[in-house]
C-alpha cells in the first residue's frame, strides 16, 4: 500500500512537505522566467500581444474601442472590454501616456502577472474553503500557475482565469456558509468574466445549472436577478466604447476564423497527450464521484469541469485555436481532485493523492520547460531593443521630416513598435485577423481604395521595395522615398 502523502515520512521528513517543496521549486523557476519576460523588448509575448496593447492604447488615448472594421483604420477588437479598460485605468492612474508603446507593453504584462498570482491565491483559498488539506490546495494552486500558457502572459486570458477562480471561491463560500453576499458577488464576478473574455459564459452557466438541478429556487432567483443587473450595467458601460453594431462586428463577427482541427491535432499528438490524458481520467473521476457526493462544493465542480472542457473543445474547432483553451478546465480539475481527496477512502485517497502530486509535478515541469523555451525566443534582447530604437527613428522621420499629419494614414507591412506610435493612423493593425482566417471576415474594398487614391500617404516596410502586395492585391506606383535604420518609407510620389 502506498504511504499516505498526508501522514507518510521519508527520512523523517513529512511527504507532504516534500511535495510542497517540489512544487515551490517549480513555481520559483516559472515565476523567475515570467519576471524576466516582462522586461523583454520583443513585441509578442503570446497570443498576438500587439492586438491587446493596441486596444489598451485606444482606450487610453480616448479613441473609440469598437469601430466599423470595414472603414479606416480597419481595426478588429475581438474581445470584450474589461481587460482593456482595467489596464488603461491603471495606466492613467500611473500617469502613462497611450502613445508610449514600450510603457503600455510593460503595463499589460505587469497586470497579467499580478492577475496570474491572484489566480493562484484564489485557487488555494477555494480548495481550503471546500475542505482540502493545505498541501493539496497548495499543489492545485501551484500546478495552475505553472501550467499557464503564454496566451495569458499579456492578454485578457489572465483576467478570465482570475474571474473563473473567483467565481468558484465565492460560490463555494456560499455553499459552505450560506452567506448571501457571497452568492451575489459570485454572480457579479461571473458576469465580469464574460466582459473579460467571451469564454466567461461558462462560469455564468455553472452556478445557474447547479441551482437549477438542485431545485434551489430562491438562490437561483438571486443569481439570475444579480446577473441580469450586472449584465445590463456591463453592456451599458460597453456602449461608451462603441455602437451596438460595431461591438457585434468586432466581438462576434471578428471571431469567425473558420473551421480547423488544429487544436485537436496538437492535443492528441502522443508526445503531448501523454501530459493530458491523466487529467482527463482524473476529471472523469471527479465528475463521477462528485455528482453522487453529498459534498456540495464537489458537486458544483463536477458540473463546472465538463461545462468548461466541453466549451473549450467546441470553440477549439475555430481556426487558430490552441491548447490554452483547455487551461480553465484543467484548473477546475486540479481543484476538484484536491477537494475530492478528503472525501475518499484511504486506499483510493492515497492513489489519487499521489496521482495529483506526481503527475501534477510532471505536468508543471513540462509546461515550465515550455515557458523557458518561450523565454529564449526573446534572446538576445538587444536585437529587439534595436527594433524599438529603429521604429522611433522612423516615427521621427515621418512626423518631423516628412510632415505626416495626425489625420493622415500609413500602412505598415511588418509588426513591431511602429504601428503603436500611430494608433488610429496605422491601417489594418490586426494583420493576423486577415492572415489567419479561412475567409475574409469583412469587406476590405475601402482598404484597397485607400491604397490607390491617396488616402494612405506612406507605406513603411522592412523588406524589399517594389509593388506592395497584400490580400491578393498588388498596388503599383509606390516608390522608395527614404531609408531609415533599415526600414523603407514609400510614397506614391518620390517627392516629400
Amino acid at each position: 500500500m502506498l504511504p499516505s502523502p498526508d501522514t507518510g515520512r521519508l527520512l523523517g521528513i513529512p511527504l507532504r512537505a516534500l511535495v510542497m517543496l517540489a512544487i515551490g521549486a517549480v513555481f520559483a523557476w516559472n515565476a523567475s522566467l515570467r519576471w524576466q519576460m516582462l522586461f523583454q523588448h520583443r513585441t509578442e509575448l503570446g497570443g498576438v500581444e500587439h492586438n491587446v496593447v493596441h486596444g489598451i492604447q485606444k482606450v487610453m488615448l480616448g479613441h473609440t474601442l469598437y469601430e466599423d472594421p470595414e472603414q479606416p483604420p480597419f481595426d478588429v477588437i475581438q474581445y470584450t472590454p474589461a481587460y482593456y479598460v482595467l489596464c488603461a485605468g491603471i495606466g492613467k492612474l500611473m500617469g502613462l501616456h497611450g502613445d508610449d508603446a514600450r510603457a503600455i507593453f510593460l503595463l499589460s504584462r505587469s497586470v497579467a502577472l499580478a492577475l496570474w498570482l491572484l489566480t493562484g491565491l484564489l485557487v488555494y483559498r477555494a480548495c481550503r474553503m471546500a475542505g482540502a488539506v493545505s498541501w493539496s490546495a497548495a499543489l492545485a494552486a501551484g500546478i495552475t500557475l505553472c501550467t499557464a500558457w503564454e496566451q495569458s502572459f499579456s492578454r485578457m486570458d489572465a483576467l478570465a482565469e482570475a474571474t473563473t477562480a473567483g467565481v468558484v471561491l465565492l460560490f463555494i463560500r456560499w455553499l459552505v456558509s450560506g452567506e448571501q453576499r457571497a452568492l451575489i458577488l459570485a454572480s457579479v464576478v461571473a458576469v465580469l468574466g464574460v466582459f473579460a473574455k467571451q469564454s466567461g459564459v461558462v462560469m455564468v452557466a455553472a452556478p445557474v445549472l447547479y441551482l437549477l438541478l438542485a431545485r434551489q429556487w430562491k438562490p437561483l432567483r438571486i443569481v439570475l436577478i444579480t446577473m441580469s443587473i450586472a449584465s445590463v450595467a456591463g453592456f451599458g458601460a460597453t456602449l461608451l466604447l462603441g455602437t451596438p453594431l460595431a461591438i457585434y462586428q468586432n466581438t462576434v463577427l471578428g471571431l469567425r476564423n473558420g473551421f480547423s482541427w488544429m487544436m485537436y491535432t496538437e492535443l492528441f499528438n502522443p508526445p503531448t497527450y501523454k501530459y493530458f490524458i491523466g487529467w482527463h481520467i482524473l476529471a472523469a473521476i471527479v465528475v463521477l464521484r462528485g455528482l453522487r457526493s453529498p459534498h456540495a462544493p464537489l458537486r458544483f465542480l463536477a458540473l463546472a469541469i465538463p461545462l468548461s472542457l466541453g466549451f473549450a473543445l467546441i470553440t477549439g474547432l475555430k481556426y487558430g485555436s490552441r491548447l490554452n483553451y483547455l487551461h480553465e478546465s484543467l484548473m477546475l480539475t486540479f481543484m476538484g481532485i484536491a477537494i475530492l481527496l478528503p472525501q475518499t477512502k484511504p486506499a483510493w485517497r492515497n492513489m489519487i493523492g499521489w496521482s495529483l502530486a506526481l503527475y501534477g509535478l510532471l505536468f508543471a515541469s513540462f509546461r515550465t520547460n515550455s515557458v523557458m523555451a518561450w523565454h529564449r525566443v526573446g534572446d538576445p534582447d538587444a536585437i529587439h531593443a534595436k527594433h524599438l530604437d529603429d521604429d522611433i527613428a522612423v516615427r521621427d522621420a515621418l512626423v518631423h521630416d516628412l510632415g505626416l499629419k495626425p489625420d493622415e494614414y500609413v500602412f505598415i507591412t511588418y509588426r513591431e513598435y511602429l504601428e503603436h506610435f500611430f494608433v488610429g493612423q496605422s491601417l489594418l493593425t490586426q494583420k493576423d485577423i486577415v492572415q489567419y482566417s479561412r475567409d475574409r471576415l469583412f469587406d476590405y474594398t475601402d482598404f484597397h481604395r485607400a491604397m490607390t487614391d491617396g488616402t494612405v500617404r506612406f507605406v513603411i516596410t522592412d523588406g524589399a521595395t517594389g509593388p506592395i502586395t497584400y490580400m491578393d492585391s498588388t498596388y503599383a506606383g509606390w516608390e522608395p522615398l527614404r531609408k531609415v535604420r533599415g526600414r523603407i518609407i514609400l510614397a506614391r510620389d518620390a517627392r516629400p
